[in-house]
């Protein structure tokens, strides 16, 4: 493994476990507001997501180079990337193109559109350099940032004065799909979990900010 290549594994590992902080912390304030019924989906997709990141990570220390996928697995796992964002981004600041600070703004007018540019500059040219960038730039959106006050920020708010859980989804798309294609393993997985996310997050934003539901 090269140096890209460790420096890439440490940001996956480093990645897992920040992830499994904001979603469990995430889970368990959203259990407090919501019945069981409805917190049940959601911790599955936790512990499911979790675990597809988990076992992509671990794999990709010893596995192949990320060419060893198909190039139709390849340009799918990128594409669910930004995608990620976006969703996440939605569930917050809805179609409204402002987020609730100058910096939500740019990660959704900039940020988002500069990781879709180097996710298909990957692809077309297959430096592994590439990858570990993108894997860095997926760390960015949860500088945190966010001042809606809501089930899933105010714990962080009370406690840092702005939130980091807004683009989590996103962030975890990035690591399952990134982790997939460094792994050359699970593809299949990978891309049901992250497809779940991304439709899970575009149900709520529909649902939270048309419907009020369920809140």
């Amino acid at each position: 493994m090269g140096r890209s290549g460790k420096l890439q594994y440490s940001l996956l590992s480093a990645g897992l476990i920040v992830a499994a902080v904001l979603l469990i912390r995430f889970a368990v304030d959203f259990s407090k507001e919501i019945s069981a019924l409805l917190a049940a989906p959601f911790w599955l997709l936790v512990a499911g997501s979790l675990a597809a990141g988990g076992a992509n990570v671990f794999r990709a220390l010893k596995n192949t180079p990320p060419l060893s996928l198909t190039r139709t697995f390849q340009a799918i796992l990128l594409a669910v990337i930004p995608p990620g964002f976006l969703a996440s981004s939605l569930d917050c600041t809805g179609l409204s193109l402002e987020g609730c600070s100058s910096f939500c703004t740019f990660i959704k007018l900039l940020w988002v559109p500069l990781i879709a540019v180097a996710c298909a500059a990957h692809f077309f040219t297959g430096k592994g350099w590439l990858l570990t960038a993108i894997t860095a730039m997926a760390f960015v959106p949860l500088v945190p940032h966010c001042a809606c006050y809501n089930v899933g920020n105010g714990w962080w708010i009370d406690l840092l004065g702005a939130s980091p859980v807004c683009y989590v989804w996103g962030f975890v798309v990035s690591v399952i799909s990134i982790s997939a294609l460094r792994a050359g393993a699970r593809p299949w997985l990978s891309l049901a979990v992250s497809g779940t996310i991304i439709a899970g997050a575009t149900a709520f934003f529909i649902s939270h900010h048309y419907f009020q539901f369920p809140w």
